[in-house]
């Protein structure tokens, strides 16, 4: 190994963001060469929560070598084909935001303008999301693949995953600790600073202090060494995401086994529905300045057509933003410590993965490049900003008119960067969607449409397109969907006979 390369990285945390964290750097930093060891208390426990994922963490699995079926059984998961969000337009509609493409491309441009086109000019009547697998998989409550073989979902790894966060946890720590990751089960009293301010250690009740070259915080909220120890300030997205707190609550488990996550929009924000192969995770994330705690469980005992005398979820308070800077000196934050948004998009798990993997692209020595550490600031504050603009795009879209939380969503000034796509987009469909690190076009187009929200024209390039080959495009695109969804196995059959063998 070179001279000054890193020789010890101390991961400050468990849960799925250390965890996820230890695994992935394990498997590309062979122990004999760089040690990681894994800090967390005994006294902070995981919460048990059903979680939704997004495809990358199918790359995650591949890249950690851990097999899916066994995942699968282990983690009481699941099969995820998409989001999909009742009562968000108004009440009474429904839409999809489905994983992969739709329709692909026809002559060189997204399916979505020639969709336009023969909305308006043709006889089009059926919803952008129509021509989706994906969209249709999952109506019909199918599995991603069949009982043997595979489908071109699958090949594609253009599906996801709901997972028990518990279990996940747990799973990963298996992994990494039995490839070679140490684990120490201690309390982090205290973070020691060197003369640079660079992080030097961290002391424990039991271990004494912890010294590595390279300190990983995944210690929550809490930040214990980006906030704590380094000071690092956390920019607020409070004035444009209201919800900032969470009741949750898993339910009995549901035969028709759903494979994707439902949104139901409520009064002062939305209730998630995340069907796990043993139980249903569910839970209202709302907004405390439009609704109290005891209204809140109220309104989500009577979604769940319970009595609220008879429930009690666990509250969960949320900070959503990011840090200004994610790698400071040595210390790099991860999952909640370096930012948050609501689970609207399932993206938590997701911005872990995220993080690491471009720690590995651009792992440092011990001599911490400085124009390294701020590329990667800027990576991670994209990623986050696109996760964010998203999100608000969700809220700003609404035409509901029945509560103030909703209205004030619509009325809310959208960030900078979401308003340009905007503008360019209601011009003509194009879009300057900067990042793409994780929501593409076909995202962006996909909620767009489903909250009614069309650009003025479609892409002049459509009219060179004749219109009768589109539409016998759309014809061919919705029988070739249909087959392939008749051959799929129900997806409550294909998990059950999973957990079963």
């Amino acid at each position: 190994m070179a001279e000054g390369a890193l020789r010890s990285i101390l991961i400050v945390g468990g849960g799925t963001s250390g965890w996820m964290a230890a695994t992935l750097l394990n498997r590309y930093l062979p122990p004999g060469k760089c040690r990681i060891t894994l800090v967390e208390s005994a006294d902070i426990g995981i919460i048990g929560v059903g979680e939704a994922t997004v495809p990358p963490m199918v790359g995650f699995l591949r890249a950690a070598k851990i097999e899916e079926r066994h995942f699968l059984r282990a983690c009481h998961a699941t099969y995820k084909l998409g989001i999909k969000f009742v009562d968000w337009l108004r009440p009474g509609t429904q839409l999809w935001h489905p994983f992969g493409q739709i329709g692909g491309s026809i002559d060189r441009l997204p399916l979505f303008h020639h969709w336009l086109r023969a909305r308006r000019e043709g006889g089009e009547t059926r919803p952008y999301d129509a021509y989706s697998l994906q969209a249709q998989a999952g109506e019909a409550l199918r599995s991603v693949r069949p009982l043997q073989g595979s489908s071109p979902m699958a090949d594609q790894g253009a599906y996801a995953y709901h997972l028990d966060a518990r279990e996940f946890a747990v799973m990963l720590r298996d992994v990494a600790t039995r490839r070679g990751v140490e684990h120490v089960v201690d309390n982090v009293r205290s973070v020691a600073l060197d003369e640079r301010g660079f992080i030097a250690g961290v002391d424990t009740a039991s271990h004494g202090r912890l010294e590595a070259d390279l300190y990983l915080d995944c210690s929550g909220f809490a930040g214990l060494m980006i906030e704590g120890a380094l000071h690092e300030p956390w920019q607020s997205w409070s004035d444009m995401l209201y919800c900032d707190r969470a009741l949750a609550l898993p339910v009995e488990h549901d035969p028709r086994l759903a494979p994707f996550t439902l949104s139901t929009a409520l009064s002062a924000g939305w209730v998630w529905r995340i069907p796990l192969s043993h139980r249903v995770g569910t839970g209202y994330v709302y907004s405390s300045r439009h609704i109290s705690d005891d209204d809140a469980k109220r309104e989500f005992a009577r979604h769940l057509g319970r009595d609220p005398a008879t429930i009690e979820p666990r509250q969960l308070r949320m900070r959503v933003g990011r840090r200004a800077n994610f790698w400071v000196r040595n210390c790099v934050a991860v999952g909640l410590a370096g930012g948050f948004l609501e689970p609207l998009e399932s993206t938590a798990l997701f911005l872990v993965q995220g993080g690491v993997e471009r720690l590995l692209d651009l792992l440092p020595d011990r001599g911490f490049d400085p124009v390294a550490i701020a590329h990667y600031n800027r990576l991670m504050g994209a990623a986050y900003d696109e996760a964010r603009d998203f999100v608000v795009l969700h809220y700003l879209l609404n035409q509901r008119t029945d509560s103030a939380f909703w209205r004030q969503n619509r009325e809310t000034p959208p960030p900078a960067s979401l308003a340009r796509t905007l503008e360019l987009y209601d011009a003509h469909g194009s879009l300057d969607w900067d990042h793409h690190f994780l929501f593409g076009e076909t995202s962006f187009y996909a909620i767009a449409a489903g909250f009614e929200r069309l650009p003025r024209r479609h892409a002049p390039r459509a009219d060179y397109t004749d219109l009768a080959k589109v539409e016998a495009l759309f014809a061919s695109i919705r029988a070739r969907d249909a087959d392939l969804v008749r051959t799929l196995p129900s997806h409550a059959d294909y998990i059950g006979q999973l957990n079963a063998g």
